[in-house]
Order: structure tokens, then C-alpha cells, then sequence
């Protein structure tokens, strides 16, 4: 497998995972110069329609349905059959950036009960991983089995979270899923630590909170927290980079590239 692959992860909805996990693959790829893959494996597919694919043919859903002619077994590596390259607007001299997508129908998928069900993604990328040089996985807002599949596969969580009581809560139930998945299904899994996004100026309330998670969660509150600008809207509504906005986005990038720096130092094999 791949020496990092990470699952970004919050139970909550609207914590801005997709917004992390496209900012974090435009400056791995584009900045770095790493090869990255990303697997939206949330059934909302921002991330998918973010990174510039419409209509794809081949999805994660059909990775973790199996080969139906054989009581939907997963062949190892068939994750490689669904990879795409992202949109051009998020390529560089060098395409660096590819993409397996999601669909509405992978929320079929929270119901499996096939054998295994737990582990179909990390089968489905054997061979496959060790491509790239990072994997992220943009994680549904839940703890169902999209979730557990993508800690299954992971090497490292990437938690996100908002300063506000509900996704600080949210926090403490992720963890736990950790804790288990850690116990009972890849003991290799390491919590790299928690991103704080959407961050707004001069609002005390969320400053409580902020100081609540470090005090609670110490070193593994990563800095910078990442601000509340429209211009992370403007990115996903328009499917093209930060970069592509010019100097507006300077702040955002800078922010996100000492991001990547801190998971990659911490990651490291």
C-alpha cells in the first residue's frame, strides 16, 4: 500500500472536509510536485464535481459492489479500474492529480452485508496505491460503513472540524470510531490530527472553542486553522483551484501548503 493514505473524517456535515481535501491535493500536486490520488467517498460527490468530473463511467460505487458474476467479490486492485485524471484546471506542467469518483448510489452502500464489507476499499486499492504518493480519502458525513471502509484502508485520519459545539462533539464520536476500527480492523491506523476550518475573525464564541480543542486534543491541533472565505466556495462552485483566482487566494494557499507540510512531516514513513 501506499506509505500514506488518508482518510479525512467529521460524523458532522458541513465541517468543509471537501474544501480540505481539494486544497490539500492542489498544493500536494500542483505545488509539491507529489502524485496524488483522491477517492470521494462521500455519495453528496462535492469533491467529484469540485475536481471537475461530471459524469463519470466507473465510480466507487461500482469498485465496492464487486464483480456481480461472482457473488460480487472484490478483485484485488480493481480500484485502479475506476481512476481518472482530474480536470485540467487542476493539473500542472505535469498531471499529477487523479480521481476515483463518487455517485448518488453509493449510499446503497452503507447497507451492505456481504463478507468482509468492512475491507472491500483496502482490497480494492492493493497494487494500486503504491502509485501515488499520497491517497486522499474525502470520508462521508457519518459513521457508517463508507467511513469504516475508508479507516479500513487508511494509514492515517484526518479529522476536520468547525469551531462550534456540534462539530467539537463530533469529534469525540469519530475518535471512538477510531479507537475501534484500530482494534478490531487496522491496527496500523494513526491519527495524524484535527484541522480547524471555517474559521471567522473577531468571534469570541468560536475562540472558546478553539481553546477547548487544544486543550483537550493538545499537539494534535494542527495550525493554521483555515478561514471562512467565500473564495473556498467560489473554488468548488466554479470546479478550478484556489490558484486559478490569482492573488485573492494567496492567504488560503499559504495556509493550506503549511497544512500539507505539517501531515507530510507527520506522516512520514
Amino acid at each position: 500500500m501506499a506509505s500514506r493514505i488518508i482518510a479525512v473524517c467529521n460524523q458532522k456535515g458541513g465541517v468543509g472536509k471537501t474544501t480540505l481535501v481539494t486544497g490539500l491535493a492542489e498544493v500536494l500536486s500542483r505545488d509539491l510536485k507529489l502524485k496524488v490520488l483522491v477517492i470521494d467517498a462521500d455519495p453528496q460527490r462535492n469533491t467529484t464535481s469540485t475536481l471537475g468530473i461530471t459524469e463519470p463511467e466507473f465510480t466507487l460505487n461500482d469498485v465496492l459492489y464487486g464483480d456481480e458474476t461472482q457473488n460480487h467479490k472484490i478483485i484485488a486492485g480493481v480500484a485502479g479500474d475506476a481512476i481518472l485524471r482530474a480536470g485540467e484546471a487542476w493539473q500542472g506542467d505535469h498531471p499529477q492529480l487523479d480521481l476515483i469518483a463518487s455517485e448518488r448510489n453509493l449510499a446503497s452502500r452503507e447497507r451492505d452485508s456481504m463478507m468482509a464489507r468492512e475491507r472491500r476499499l483496502r482490497t480494492a486499492l492493493r497494487g494500486v496505491s503504491e502509485n501515488y504518493d499520497i491517497v486522499l480519502i474525502d470520508c462521508p458525513p457519518s459513521l457508517g460503513l463508507l467511513t469504516v471502509n475508508a479507516l479500513t484502508a487508511a494509514t492515517h485520519a484526518l479529522l476536520v472540524s468547525e469551531p462550534r459545539v456540534a462539530s467539537v462533539e463530533g469529534l469525540t464520536e469519530i475518535v471512538t470510531t477510531i479507537a475501534e476500527v484500530q482494534e478490531n480492523l487496522n491496527e496500523d491506523l494513526d491519527v495524524v490530527g484535527i484541522v480547524i476550518n471555517k474559521k471567522k475573525k473577531n468571534r469570541l464564541d468560536q475562540d472558546r472553542w478553539i481553546m477547548q480543542m487544544r486543550n483537550d486534543y493538545q499537539d494534535f491541533v494542527l495550525e493554521p486553522a483555515l478561514s471562512d472565505r467565500e473564495i473556498f466556495a467560489k473554488s468548488q462552485a466554479a470546479s478550478k483551484p484556489l490558484k486559478s483566482f490569482g492573488p485573492t487566494s494567496k492567504l488560503e494557499l499559504d495556509g493550506l501548503a503549511r497544512l500539507a507540510s505539517k501531515i507530510l512531516e507527520r506522516t512520514a514513513p
